[in-house]
């Protein structure tokens, strides 16, 4: 996607100490985008903590961090995208700014959002009906990269601004002290795998069954949500990791709590197609050709958990360096799932 060549953890600020706690908190809610967007369809998906080491080949040294939200329009190919690139500096920030506007020389800078902004947007590549509309807003030192993907044309300066200044005025308010990050318990967190030689672990939220559904592209999202509602789940523990041995690798950990280890079984089986698809210690795995990622899924006592492992960069399939280390995380997760 566009944001993520601007790049060479619970929702923040614009100034020098911001963290990644703080800027994801920041961030659009699913309401928010609801709202913005006027759709009640817009579904949130999972996010990614770009912090060091993931991505650290790719990040340029004057970029702190980045945060970015996900949210797809439920029943088409619309999708939503804030990116939060927090710089060392507000200089910094700013001539990426003038960068981007010497990539997009037409474009309106008015109405104003946060500090600075720009508007475009661009008809997508290929045979797809969808039009890229494109907002960049600065506060401080931190700049929100927005995408959204539509099937109905371009959107006016305005529409966008209207969305930016929204973006930044959240933004504002956790740096002011007015909106505070949640802190992940250390029970969401020993949930997760161990980090380690394998994997560092880079941001942990909690996020409804919607998000875990919206993230793995399903064409009936909903009927997974029904299916974990059923079993009494409403949310999961979600954890981002850099891949070790290969740093534009993303491994994404989801793990969900059943009232039994039945519950968790029968989900897995469900997930899977049955449990002939499961090898003898009861997991699925493999690689998705199409997709371009790993994937596993397994139960341990009363929880679910999936694991995938992919590159940063959209357009790139995952590297084979992903193989080993998900066979050791897998391993080891399961059994500190079925001991939680």
């Amino acid at each position: 996607m566009v944001l993520v060549t601007l790049t060479a953890c619970t929702r923040g600020a614009a100034n020098t100490g911001s963290s990644p706690n703080q800027v994801y908190a920041a961030g659009p809610t699913e309401s928010d985008i609801r709202s913005l967007l006027g759709s009640g369809d817009w579904w949130e998906s999972t996010p990614s903590f770009g912090v060091r080491p993931l991505g650290l080949p790719q990040m340029s040294e004057s970029v702190k961090f980045s945060i970015t939200d996900r949210f797809i329009h439920v029943g088409t190919s619309e999708f939503f995208v804030a990116q939060y690139i927090v710089y060392t500096s507000t200089s910094g920030a700013t001539a990426e700014m003038t960068s981007i506007s010497n990539n997009f020389p037409n474009a309106p800078t008015t109405p104003k959002a946060g500090d600075q902004a720009i508007y475009s947007g661009e008809k997508t590549a290929g045979k797809s009906s969808l039009y890229s509309n494109l907002a960049f807003v600065r506060v401080g030192q931190t700049i929100i990269a927005i995408q959204w993907n539509r099937n109905q044309g371009f959107s006016d300066a305005n529409t966008l601004a209207k969305i930016g200044s929204k973006l930044a005025n959240k933004l504002k308010d956790v740096s002011s002290g007015k909106v505070k990050p949640s802190p992940v318990s250390s029970s969401d967190t020993h949930l997760l795998p161990a980090a380690g030689t394998d994997v560092t672990l880079v941001g942990v939220a909690r996020l409804p069954v919607e998000a875990a559904a919206a993230s793995l592209g399903l064409g009936e999202p909903q009927q997974l949500v029904n299916a974990f509602h059923q079993l009494g789940v409403k949310d999961f523990v979600f954890g981002d990791y850099a891949l070790n041995a290969d740093l534009t690798m993303e491994v994404r950990a989801y793990v969900f709590s059943f009232s039994t280890p039945d519950d968790a079984t029968s989900w897995l089986d469900a997930m899977v197609g049955g449990s002939s698809n499961l090898d003898a210690n009861g997991i699925a795995a493999g690689y998705s050709s199409s997709a371009g990622f790993y994937y596993a899924f397994f139960s341990g006592g009363t929880h679910g958990a999936m694991l995938f492992c992919s590159a940063i960069d959209p357009f790139t399939t995952a590297a084979r360096a992903c193989e080993a280390p998900m066979g050791d995380i897998i391993g080891a997760w399961q059994l500190s799932l079925q001991q939680a």
